[in-house]
């Protein structure tokens, strides 16, 4: 996430140097890398029960040595203060349906199009070449998604990947902490009164999939109906939620925004659009602005220390009443609620990331202090699908 008296004194300190500090150590030959690369995050499946979900978005094993590194078997491992409480191991087959995947998605661009998903070049540089099992020198084998339910705490996971070189066995193994936390500042949620979030952390909606906005919340507003429009849906002044003023969630600093963004009605699904029909248009259309760039919209982000930073997205052209460099508090006016950018209906995009770039960076999840969830028998996280009545 630089007179002969002169050259004596440089040569002098150069030696020195090479005397009082050791030399940086060399890559290994077989590497495991993690993106995101500093901690893989927990998030409530059912709080009573301490039931956890955890999901592996990416590890890639890199092969920079001359010999080739043939991968026979990975184990995923989640430990508790150094004891394995659970595993999941990948066979052949499987490797074998990564290595395939991987290629394709290399060979189609898919690293540079949604390059956020894959921590920019960091997880796999531009010099390195999907491929596997057999890995020659700057090759690597991606394995992604990998989803994990379980009760208690886990405080570390580890990759063992398993194969030969030059004939003989080798394991490697890589490790990554696991952090069961939320957001260290306290927030309150960006919108007042009753709200509908459609899309949360939960693994049924598109969110949990995407490293910045793993633990990210779509809202909305409903009607009596249950429907988030009148009408039939073709306009933005149909929907309950555009309009609605969005709020600053912490006390913090604004250092990105846009205000200039459009919005495009047919990017929302048409009355007479079939939910197939609707899907396929709509993933042709979010790749054409992906290679735009502008899929945020109008937004505000807002640094609110501890490296945490929150992003509002999708707001209406013209609303944004913040400049780089304001200062805000919780609960003040940023902007309102709208469409812009990448948005299938008027809603509001919400986030806490690790990142001032809302996008190569990492989801935090974040719990409310001023919310009540309907439904909910006791105080909970929020899911997706759930109502919320803000204070």
């Amino acid at each position: 996430m630089k007179p002969n008296t002169v050259k004596i004194v440089i040569g002098a300190f150069v030696l020195v140097a090479i005397c009082r500090f050791p030399a940086i150590a060399a890559t290994p030959s077989i590497e495991i890398r993690f993106c995101p690369a500093s901690a893989i995050r927990t998030y409530p499946l059912e709080s009573r029960r301490e039931l956890q979900s955890l999901l592996l978005q990416n590890v890639a094993v890199v092969n920079h040595g001359k010999a080739a590194f043939d991968v026979k078997a990975i184990e995923l491992e989640l430990l508790q203060a150094g004891q394995v409480l659970d595993s999941k191991k990948l066979d052949g087959k499987a490797i074998e349906r990564f290595a395939d995947r991987g290629a394709r998605a290399q060979a189609a661009g898919v690293f540079k199009q949604v390059a956020f998903q894959f921590c920019g070049d960091n997880l796999i540089a531009p010099s390195i070449k999907l491929a596997g099992p057999k890995l020659e020198k700057d090759q690597a084998l991606l394995v992604t998604s990998q989803v994990f339910a379980f009760n208690g705490a886990r405080d570390t996971l580890r990759v063992r990947v398993r194969g030969n070189v030059a004939g003989r066995a080798t394991e490697e193994t890589g490790t990554l902490p696991i952090k069961s936390e939320f957001a260290r500042n306290t927030y309150i949620f960006p919108l007042r009164g009753v709200s509908y979030v459609g899309w949360g952390a939960s693994f049924h909606t598109g969110h949990r999939w995407a490293i910045p906005e793993e633990f990210a919340l779509d809202i909305a507003k409903m009607g009596g109906d249950g429907l988030s429009h009148k009408g039939d849906g073709t306009r933005f002044e149909d929907y309950y939620a555009y309009g609605t003023e969005v709020l600053a969630s912490a006390d913090g600093r604004v250092i990105g925004m846009a205000n200039d963004q459009p919005e495009d009605t047919s990017a929302m699904q048409r009355p007479d659009e079939s939910q197939e029909a609707y899907s396929t248009r709509l993933r042709e259309e979010q790749a054409v602005r992906l290679a735009k760039g502008g899929i945020l919209g109008n937004y505000v982000m807002i640094d609110h220390g501890k490296s945490e930073y929150s992003l509002s997205a999708h707001l209406q052209p013209g609303s944004v009443r913040v400049h780089v460099g304001d200062q805000v508090k919780a609960g003040d006016l940023i902007g309102k609620l709208g469409s812009s950018g990448n948005s299938t209906e008027p809603h509001l995009h919400f986030h806490v990331c690790d990142s001032e770039d809302p996008l190569i960076s990492a989801g935090i999840p974040v719990n409310f202090s001023n919310v009540t969830i309907q439904w909910a028998d006791v105080p909970r996280p929020i899911q997706s699908g759930d109502i919320v009545i803000a204070k």
